[in-house]
């Protein structure tokens, strides 16, 4: 689909970062699914980011806010208007005395929790296997093994689409379930994290414990989105799958990973539209055989 001529002219003076037109979403998703965007953005730093988000508020164009493209699927049209890629920029870590940590919304789970185990932090090793950017982690009140983003999430900074500063307080996201309350028209851009001091034993001893746990159960190798669905209270969504008979079933290049059965993984060639078909189709029997509607924990973007 070739890039309207409207958006075609984009430019920002004194923009820092890279400006890329007809960006194949595939590129930029775990998954390796997705039509085109019609405009992608790397902003370095907040002023980029104010800069692209007042430029297209004062233009009406529509914005999606991309972090590390995981827990994402992008339909096979691809995404109309700017894209605003956060992993390339807000890649700054502080340390401060009182064991808190900023990070940027830029920053990879996986660095974080390196930087906090040579700092004798503890508190997210529980992350160590979780893909994805802090600030896509705070959105989804990412979590596993009984850790969530939300018992060391103290604040966080955010920018409204009108290129507004804003500041939310624990209490303020009410975190649930793979999900907080931040409004819909905010970009977390810095996280304030509370965490305990630890012992370097400790705290490596936990990553290993936490990393084996998950090599264990969900070493998947091929492109594919993280859990599919949310796991209903007091029983895995991967069970139901599994005890349903789909584990490893196929729809074209889209499967139910025969070693975790809440992945869907991309052999090669799969659509959006595949993989969509395949959620339903595991709802609709999970449902039938279980008596148990799924909730998709991936967020689906784009036209069709």
């Amino acid at each position: 689909m070739p890039v309207p001529v409207f958006y075609s002219n984009v430019h920002f003076t004194g923009f820092k970062g890279q400006i890329l037109f007809d960006a194949s979403m595939k590129d930029y998703t775990s998954i390796k699914i997705g039509g085109p965007a019609d405009v992608m953005v790397f902003p370095n730093d907040e002023d980029d980011l104010i800069m692209v988000l007042k430029f297209a508020s004062s233009k009406n164009f529509p914005v999606f806010i991309l972090g590390g493209g995981t827990n994402l699927l992008v339909r096979d049209n691809g995404i109309r208007g700017v894209v605003i890629n956060l992993s390339e920029g807000f890649d700054e870590v502080l340390c401060r005395g009182d064991n808190r940590v900023i990070a940027g919304a830029g920053v990879r789970l996986i660095e974080l929790v390196n930087f906090c185990r040579e700092k004798e932090l503890s508190g997210l090793e529980f992350a160590v296997g979780i893909p994805g950017t802090i600030g896509g982690a705070v959105f989804m009140n990412a979590g596993a093994y009984g850790g969530e983003m939300k018992d060391i999430i103290e604040k966080v900074e955010a920018i409204d689409l009108k290129g507004q500063k804003h500041i939310f307080d624990n209490a303020a996201l009410k975190f649930s379930y793979r999900r907080c309350e931040l409004p819909s028209d905010m970009i977390v851009t810095k996280a304030y994290l509370k965490l305990k001091k630890g012992t370097p034993e400790e705290i490596k001893k936990r990553i290993k414990e936490f990393r084996d746990r998950r090599k264990a159960t969900q070493a998947i190798n091929l492109p594919n989105t993280g859990s599919i669905f949310k796991n209903p209270k007091g029983v895995p969504a991967g069970r139901l799958i599994e005890e349903a008979g789909l584990r490893g079933i196929l729809l074209r290049d889209a499967q139910i990973s025969e070693v975790h059965a809440n992945y869907i993984v991309n052999l090669g060639r799969a659509t959006a539209m595949d993989v969509l078909a395949l959620i339903a189709m595991v709802r609709d029997k999970v449902f039938k055989i279980k008596g148990i509607l799924l909730e998709t924990e991936i967020k689906v973007v784009g036209e069709d």
